[in-house]
């Protein structure tokens, strides 16, 4: 006995299609978490300049650094800074100590280091996870040492996409999103 399915029930087109609309609609929203700002009794002042350390390339668990990563994130926060008219100093040191001397020669007010605290480069388009690039700031008075502010930002990319990235893709917006906390800026919509 053959049967041949020359037209599926009306009923079944319909749940066949809200269960597609449905897993894609699930795994197509990207996650954004911003957190944290200026700690009690500290303040930051935007017109004075910050010292932005060098940053350690990302890696992800088990596999090779992400080479360039670390660059690519200092560059992307050097381009936040300056963008909101907030003086930038760079430096190839990478502590907090080394900063605070460096700072001390250039005149920066602040010391900044930034960490890439997760890095997942998922590769392809259809594994159904998406990259992940998490990373935190911290803002330090170059003349007290004291922490005056931190912030960190996660950003997961869509699960499902037809096409795939890396972490990198990401760093503009975490940058910003992180030093948003800390100067307060208004997150856009």
């Amino acid at each position: 006995m053959t049967y041949r399915f020359t037209k599926a029930a009306p009923w079944l087109t319909r749940l066949l299609t809200s269960l597609a609309i449905i897993s894609l609609s699930a795994c197509s929203v990207p996650r954004s978490v911003k957190e944290g700002g200026t700690i009690p009794g500290q303040q930051v002042i935007p017109a004075k300049k910050v010292l932005v350390l060098a940053i350690k390339d990302g890696q992800e668990q088990g596999q090779p650094p992400a080479v360039g990563s670390g660059a690519g994130l200092a560059a992307a926060l050097r381009k936040a800074l300056a963008g909101h008219n907030i003086p930038v100093a760079i430096t190839a040191d990478s502590t907090v100590e080394q900063g605070f001397a460096d700072a001390a020669r250039n005149d920066s007010a602040y010391v900044m280091q930034a960490t890439i605290t997760h890095w997942e480069d998922n590769a392809t388009a259809w594994s159904g996870k998406g990259d992940q690039l998490f990373i935190s700031v911290e803002l330090y008075d170059a003349s007290s040492h004291e922490l005056v502010a931190a912030a960190t930002h996660k950003r997961t990319a869509t699960g499902a996409t037809f096409v795939s990235g890396t972490p990198d893709r990401f760093v503009d917006e975490v940058s910003t999103g992180a030093l948003g906390k800390i100067y307060g800026w208004p997150t856009p919509k």
